[in-house]
């Protein structure tokens, strides 16, 4: 997967989640946890995550303008540890509100990457075929209410190099 691979789908996704129905014209921001726990890398090649889920949270961060709130689950950790040091007066309680949990999410993103390779017996020539699914999942009752799929091939002579 090339840069402008990772560029293309999340701008292709962040669209299409906005104008998602579920999603849209909500009086209320819905609560989103969007981070690479839940996109299963199923491929022949290795991925980084990370720079799918932060590309498209990033993107959707700056398009949303208000309209999703984004939970960082992953920072749970560092969220509760300062909320102890508040709480126990070994530090000021800051300058926002207090909280006495963290914040519940509404849908969560997973999804899956997968690949098929090709060798063209004639040419030598490599191919790769990526399908990157993504879902949108009600975190209180399963449903997905969004899904959407980025495809790209790649083709070489060589399998190391794609062009």
């Amino acid at each position: 997967m090339e840069s402008q691979d990772i560029v293309s789908m999340g701008d292709q996704m962040a669209r299409d989640i906005l104008a998602s129905p579920a999603l849209a014209g909500r009086t209320t921001p819905p609560r989103i946890i969007l981070d690479a726990a839940y996109l299963k890398n199923e491929s022949s090649s290795p991925f980084n995550k990370g720079l799918i889920t932060d590309n498209l949270r990033v993107g959707l961060l700056r398009a949303a303008q208000g309209r999703i709130v984004f939970v960082g689950r992953e920072y749970v950790d560092m969220v509760e540890k300062e909320r102890l040091l508040k709480r126990e007066g070994v530090t000021t309680p800051g300058t926002g509100r207090s909280s006495s949990a963290t914040a519940g999410a509404d849908y969560r993103l997973g999804g899956r990457i997968a690949s098929l390779d090709q060798v063209d017996p004639r040419t030598g020539t490599n191919a790769r075929f990526h399908q990157i699914t993504f879902e949108l999942v009600d975190l209180e009752t399963s449903v997905i209410v969004w899904s959407n799929m980025y495809m790209f091939k790649k083709a070489a002579q060589d399998d190391i190099i794609y062009r």
